[in-house]
């Protein structure tokens, strides 16, 4: 009875701990895709991520710091990925909503599946990352204001663009978005590997029971979509503070974290990886305060952490056709 009582006096707490870690994921995550030059992803795309930080079709209102390890995970097919995988619809228009029809009519590729799964999860999230603008807007981080001062925007220009989202998503009614776990699984089902990591997460966040060939698979698809240097599969890896959920050890985890905060740097600059480390820093720190932060490595994990980091940042090199 006394576990109990306790357990339920540290809910707020964990519920804390959550929001903090997907907001953190949230905003680098945005920040990062939307630093990057050229055409590249406006923000539908960061609100795709933004988004799968609770999973496809699962609330994080209801989420619990246990699945801290899952919720922040973002698909790694997802928009913006740095990865040559297939980009989703842009904003929802007529165009994406018969794409998305198709798709729940049995029609489509894998990659199609994958693509109107994660359309869904995008808009499933925007009402969140509305909410988590206005937050940052109003309580702005340290790591906010310098991601603030190095892209330019601010964060009223980040919260009018994603109310625009979110308007757009109003194609797509409830029920419609309640489907997105259903496409995931059938993408998967039907070869599409890379949605190994999103659906993965929805059946730890919803759950459900998972065959243990079946989560076995799913892990090692997953990771191993992180090995070949996908940035935001090395996003979703760096905030599983609950590594076992994930089926990565802590060397793992430090080695993807590692990876994809110099990645930052060598496709944004030094200012773009400092922030990403600053916010990393700072998840860590609250995360430990509520007892959620595993201990440091020691040294010899600490060089095969390191000497993993090194081989995916080689493999995330090659993706990019930068040899050297």
């Amino acid at each position: 009875m006394a576990s109990n009582q306790a357990s339920r006096k540290d809910r707020p707490l964990r519920r804390r701990a959550l929001a903090v870690v997907v907001g953190a994921a949230a905003l680098v995550a945005g920040s990062w895709l939307l630093s990057q030059p050229g055409d590249g992803p406006g923000l539908a795309d960061d609100v795709a991520a933004a988004s799968s930080a609770s999973g496809p079709a699962a609330p994080m209102p209801a989420a619990k710091v246990e699945a801290a390890s899952t919720a922040p995970v973002l698909a790694s097919s997802a928009p913006g990925s740095t990865s040559p995988l297939p980009r989703a619809p842009g904003w929802p228009t007529d165009a994406s909503l018969r794409q998305v029809q198709r798709a729940l009519d049995g029609q489509g590729t894998p990659k199609d599946l994958l693509e109107a799964a994660t359309m869904l999860s995008a808009c499933q999230g925007a009402d969140a990352f509305v909410d988590q603008q206005y937050r940052e807007r109003d309580q702005p981080s340290p790591t906010g204001r310098q991601l603030e001062r190095i892209t330019g925007r601010s964060s009223q220009d980040w919260i009018r663009q994603s109310q625009d989202f979110q308007r757009q998503c109003q194609v797509f009614d409830a029920a419609t978005l309640a489907r997105g776990p259903e496409l995931l699984k059938r993408a998967y089902d039907t070869g599409a590997k890379d949605a190994a990591l999103p659906y993965l997460q929805w059946l730890n966040t919803s759950r459900q029971p998972i065959d243990p060939e079946l989560r076995d698979r799913l892990q090692r698809d997953a990771r191993q979509t992180a090995e070949d240097g996908d940035f935001m599969a090395l996003l979703s890896y760096s905030f599983a503070f609950d590594v076992s959920a994930m089926g990565i050890t802590e060397v793992q985890r430090q080695a993807y974290k590692e990876a994809r905060l110099r990645i930052v740097g060598l496709m944004s600059g030094a200012e773009m990886e400092k922030a990403s480390r600053d916010g990393m820093a700072d998840t860590e720190r609250m995360m430990g305060q509520w007892g959620a932060l595993p201990p440091p490595l020691t040294a010899e994990q600490q060089r095969e952490a390191d000497a993993l980091a090194a081989r995916v940042i080689e493999a995330w090199r090659k993706r990019q056709g930068k040899q050297g």
